[in-house]
Order: C-alpha cells, then structure tokens, then sequence
C-alpha cells in the first residue's frame, strides 16, 4: 500500500509541476539482455541470453542456457545469413548438435532480432511499481481481424531522469496478450521478465563458434 501511495504521489507531482508525459523509452541501438519468457497457460518459462547489434546488422538469441542458438547475420552479402544452432535426433544419433543456414534473399533479407519490443504506438498509462522500482508503464493496444492484442511494457530510468538522451530505458517487465509481435508465435498469454540489461555487446557475441 505505501509503495502505490508513493507512485501516486510522484505522479500528482509531476501533474501539478506541469511537466509533459515522458519521452517513448529508449533502449539504445546496441543491448546484451538476459531473461525468461513465460506462457502461463501452458505453464512454460523459456530463459533466453540475447545480443544486439543494429550498427553491425547482427543479433543473436539463446534459448535454454544456450541449447539452442539463432543467429542473424544482416551485413553477410549478399542479402544476410540466418544461423539455428539445435540439438537433433534421429533414428541413428541422439542429441546431437546441428547447425541449419537460411541464406537471405533479395525479396527477404535477413534483419536482427530484437529482443526488446519496438515501443513505436505505445502510449503512456501511469507510474507505478513494478519490482520495488518505480516504472513507467506503456501500452499499445491493437486489433488484427477479430482479435484484441494488448501490449504493457514497464520500464525504469536511473536518477538522470526520463528524458535524458544519456539514460537509456532499463526495462523489467513486458506482458503480451495477443500474438507474439516479439519473437513470433501464435496467439496466447506472454510473460517477459528481463533479468539484465546492458548496452556493452561483446562483439564475439555476435558471431557463431
């Protein structure tokens, strides 16, 4: 009760003081993420590391403590790699690790992958607390065909504040209901929390072993 008091208070502040609704959040073109994707109707939680790069065209996402591996490789000519690092059994081998190669095309490039959500459409709802950390809380709210899809994002700044071109968005928490406009998947009930978040990418990161 006293930490949504205090949320409601700041924002009773920030109304009275005249100051305009924050800027859309900012994760930066380049972020090493670490999480768990979590569908809990079918009682799944999915940890996944993830690497991006937008300068370098490169991403890359493991799921399961790095049991499988997918790389994008956009600036590879001519139109970008896409790499599945998987394990694979068949009738005479067991587990064993396999790497698959998509080439891109000239009509389907290979693009990176963003772990984080692409914010464009989100409007602003409140602050509040999420985590024992004040938050911003977005959302977008679409409809494709006869489906509702609603996307709430909660994101933290440090004390330079909201605005600040130097103070990138730290996000916590991304509930998605609705298709999986994030990693792709069909429609259901989606939990992401984020674990981690820097925006230091080691560029061997990038790369396939």
């Amino acid at each position: 009760m006293r930490l949504y008091i205090a949320a409601v208070l700041l924002w009773a502040v920030i109304a009275s003081e005249g100051k305009a609704v924050p800027s859309l959040p900012n994760f930066g073109s380049s972020y090493h993420v670490k999480g768990v994707i979590s569908l809990p109707y079918a009682e799944i939680k999915e940890p996944f590391e993830a690497w991006f790069d937008l300068a370098a065209k490169s991403s890359r996402i493991d799921y399961y403590h790095g049991q499988v591996s997918t790389y994008q490789l956009g600036a590879e000519p001519q139109w970008g790699v896409a790499y599945k690092i998987s394990p694979e059994t068949t009738e005479t081998e067991q587990n064993l690790m396999k790497c698959f190669q998509i080439n891109g095309t000239a009509d389907e490039a290979v693009t990176t992958q963003a772990s984080l959500p692409d914010v464009q459409g989100f409007q602003f709802l409140r602050m509040e607390y999420f985590g024992g950390s004040l938050c911003e809380v977005w959302q977008n709210v679409t409809t494709v065909g006869h489906k509702k899809n609603t996307y709430t994002l909660w994101v933290t700044h440090s004390e330079r504040g909201a605005n600040s071109k130097e103070d990138p968005a730290t996000p916590l928490h991304y509930e998605l209901m609705g298709y999986n406009t994030l990693l792709g998947s069909h429609y259901d009930k989606y939990l992401v929390d984020y674990k981690e978040f820097s925006l230091h990418v080691d560029p061997k990161g990038l790369l396939p072993a």
